[in-house]
């Protein structure tokens, strides 16, 4: 802004210097003046302006902020709630004495002992038979559909 006033003090001398005119002179220097003064108001009001919006803008960001961490916070408590550790266990009721025992997911198998019991359970995960050649008979859908595939032929 210092420069501003520097050149506008300037163009003033200038305008002294080369107009010989006296009242032309000071009505030049009153729409000068007015100009300035017009510019200065313009400026502060673009200056408030500009420092309202800042404010709402920061406001804005804060608020944008506490959801962001409170987004952040639920996404963290879901995690926990979700990806337990990798060791997942499954409980597992045994058919022949009912004796309820629990397996840890790094040990699943197609079978698993009792520990009361001691007899040997199998598993089913939901895989289809690996046999392929219809041993399940008609409740293997695999094995079934193998079995169509060949009368195709």
């Amino acid at each position: 802004m210092a420069n501003f006033n520097v050149k506008f003090k300037k163009i003033l001398a200038d305008l002294e210097e080369n107009i010989q005119n006296k009242e032309d002179l000071e009505y030049i220097k009153t729409q000068m003046f007015n100009l300035y003064n017009l510019f200065f108001d313009e400026m502060n009001k673009i200056e408030e302006m500009v420092a309202t919006r800042m404010e709402t803008i920061a406001g804005t960001q804060a608020i944008m902020q506490e959801k962001v961490e409170s987004i952040e916070n639920k996404v963290k408590s879901m995690e926990k709630e979700l990806y337990i550790d990798e060791d997942c266990d499954f409980s597992i009721t045994c058919p022949y004495c009912n004796n309820e025992f629990v397996v840890d997911s790094d040990e699943l198998k197609d079978e698993v002992e009792c520990p009361e019991c001691n007899n040997v359970i199998e598993l089913d995960w939901g895989d289809e038979c690996n046999e392929h050649n219809g041993c399940c008979g008609d409740d293997c859908s695999h094995c079934h559909n193998d079995n169509d595939d060949d009368e195709d032929m």
